[in-house]
């Protein structure tokens, strides 16, 4: 009667810190987190957990990968307990392990949704044997799969050496640990998810903001970019050179400005037609860029009327710098057979004078600077062309 007793006494705190071990699998499994891990990375955590807890030899989880179920992840009670890895044959071992839905006893609890005990794998005719493993066939096993609702996301393979040896609170154990894996892997694909659409969605918004800014800038140069010559235009100049001439005020320097007048432009037009005059412009354009130094300023302001604002210039350099763009342009290659072409200008100087009006704003000193250089050039015009002024 004492032994009898004992021995129920014995069983009953058995099963009671098994169970409190089975809690602790559940407790650590629900604590693992979600962050910066793969799906692989969360079932290894949650098996290492069972294995921790639970005493089973092998367990392994198998998703569905095309129209197979195969081996995602698999541990032992040796390598969760001394942390080193499986040899190379347990490796290549878990790597080839497959089911058909329907197909041996993973495959059946993938397909009915619910637990498979195979008590003696030995006597089972459902068990398959894994050949590469060595044909090693495990006492009893359990295939539970884990659902989140309705929807299988996997089987949890757990196995011991001996037969016999899950009873049925174990297995209702292991049913709890799948549901709880289940919304915990359902939880972490939900969270990759979001993750995902919102790198997708972040993608997007980078690639749109990226082509509204290239939108942008090809909307400004559309705005200070003369679209035949590629020089810069009217708007541009005007802002550009109110800054030069804000510096040379602020700093005491110089500037200069020329204006720079095609002499009759029409003819071209009129003999050859508008595309060789465009041409035409285009070389003017190209030869004005190549005789501007890096800090000026240059642009096309009418037809064929050009601007160039000289930084750090007085009125002796901007002289001799309307007489190389004249020279220049006296030998222009236009790149076209154009028997009597002769390229003159008229160019209209003028300088910042030391003794300027101090009250006058920067844009109204800059029209001034402008109304000299155009009165200079109209002179030239009047006087016969080909020709070049100074105002001040």
């Amino acid at each position: 009667m004492d032994l009898s007793f004992n021995q129920t006494s014995m069983d009953l705190r058995e099963r009671f810190f098994s169970l409190l071990d089975s809690l602790s699998a559940l407790r650590a499994l629900s604590q693992i987190s979600l962050d910066g891990i793969t799906e692989d990375e969360l079932i290894t955590k949650a098996l290492d957990e069972l294995v921790r807890y639970q005493n089973v030899e092998n367990c392994s989880v198998f998703r569905m990968e095309g129209d197979l179920l195969r081996c995602a992840v698999g541990t032992n009670l040796d390598e969760t307990h001394t942390q080193i890895s499986g040899s190379e044959r347990v490796r290549q071992s878990r790597e080839t392990m497959q089911f058909r839905p329907g197909e041996g006893i993973a495959g059946t609890a993938f397909s009915t949704g619910q637990l498979q005990y195979c008590r003696d794998c030995s006597l089972s005719d459902d068990f398959l044997i894994n050949t590469l493993s060595g044909g090693e066939i495990p006492g009893s096993l359990i295939s539970a799969p884990i659902m989140m609702g309705k929807q299988v996301l996997g089987v949890l393979n757990a196995s011991h050496p001996l037969p016999e040896y899950f009873e049925p609170w174990q297995q209702h154990t292991l049913s709890l640990f799948c549901s709880c894996l289940g919304q915990i892997m359902y939880n972490h694909r939900l969270l990759n998810d979001l993750e995902n659409e919102v790198e997708q969605r972040t993608r997007e918004l980078q690639d749109a903001l990226n082509e509204a800014d290239a939108h942008r800038k090809r909307y400004e140069q559309l705005l200070t970019i003369d679209e035949l010559t590629g020089l810069h235009n009217r708007r541009y100049f005007f802002t550009e050179a109110e800054a030069l001439l804000s510096r040379a005020v602020r700093h005491e320097q110089s500037c200069s400005l020329l204006l720079i007048d095609m002499d009759y432009f029409k003819r071209i037009n009129d003999q050859w037609g508008h595309q060789v005059g465009d041409d035409v412009l285009i070389a003017i354009a190209k030869a004005l860029k190549e005789e501007a130094r890096g800090g000026d300023i240059l642009a096309r302001v009418g037809g064929e009327e050009f601007v160039v604002m000289l930084a750090e210039t007085g009125i002796g350099g901007a002289e001799l710098m309307a007489q190389r763009i004249q020279e220049r342009l006296a030998q222009l290659d236009t790149g076209r057979d154009l028997v009597g072409l002769s390229l003159t200008a008229c160019i209209g100087i003028t300088s910042l004078s030391p003794d300027y009006d101090r009250a006058l704003s920067i844009s109204e000193l800059l029209d001034q600077l402008y109304s000299k250089a155009d009165r200079a050039m109209y002179d030239c015009k009047c006087e016969g062309h080909n020709s070049r002024k100074c105002f001040l």
